[in-house]
């Protein structure tokens, strides 16, 4: 039976696809002390799981399914990117900088003394520092390097292996680190300042938003109703 199975996967890749998909979503839910995977890292966890059976994927789905996946990030924070640099954009530029600077120099160490190779290195950067636009700049760099189609192909395997392993580490060791740790290293209770973060920068639902349209027509249908009967009782009386 569990050979059948894997032979499946296999054969038809799209459904380990979509079972990474339903077990992050599944398992991306839970939390523990108001700290959890989410919805993204689960899946990647899930997919990393997975891909032991030893699932081929061809290039032009991987390359889809990253775009997908840039897209649905951007869409998800981009609101929250533009607000923040037309409250305070030189504060953040500055310090988007600084974080950009360290956090490449600390991979590159890394890498080095762990004796990477530009794939695992590229995928590295990318999943500690949850950039996954990286991912296909890293990719276009080393298509354009000239080396060996063995050699290249080794690289680009290497580079989601990496990415996968190192974002859960990204995200939840960030999180363990912000809420946490640090709090309790500098004796700092962040629960008043996080609501009111929230509530400056939260999203709130704007009046014509989606669905409000919608409801309004209905009450006025409902109360264009219930005058016509109103009307027509006084008529028969």
């Amino acid at each position: 039976m569990i050979d059948w199975f894997f032979a499946t996967l296999k054969q038809y890749p799209e459904i380990a696809i979509f079972l990474a998909l339903g077990l992050g979503y599944y398992f991306g839910k839970f939390t523990y002390k108001g700290i959890g995977l989410g919805s993204v890292t689960a899946t990647l966890i899930a997919a990393v799981v997975i891909g032991q059976i030893g699932i081929t994927v061809n290039q032009p789905l991987k390359a889809f399914s990253f775009l997908m996946f840039l897209f649905a990030v951007g869409y998800a924070v981009g609101p929250q990117f533009v607000r923040g640099i037309a409250s305070s954009g030189l504060p953040q530029a500055i310090f988007s900088v600084v974080q950009c600077v360290f956090s490449l120099v600390a991979c590159v160490v890394v890498a080095k003394f762990a004796g990477y190779d530009l794939g695992y290195a590229a995928g590295l950067y990318s999943g500690s520092q949850t950039i996954s636009a990286s991912m296909g700049l890293a990719t276009d760099a080393i298509n354009r390097l000239g080396l060996a189609a063995d050699q290249t192909k080794a690289y680009l395997d290497n580079m989601p292996v990496a990415y996968a392993v190192t974002y859960m580490f990204g995200t939840m060791g960030s999180a363990i680190v912000i809420a946490i740790i640090g709090p309790k290293l500098l004796g700092i209770n962040l629960v008043p300042p996080a609501r009111t973060t929230r509530g400056t920068w939260g999203g709130k639902k704007q009046l014509g938003g989606p669905g409000t349209a919608w409801t309004r027509w209905a009450a006025r249908l409902q109360g264009a109703a219930g005058w016509q009967s109103r009307r027509s009782a006084r008529r028969r009386g």
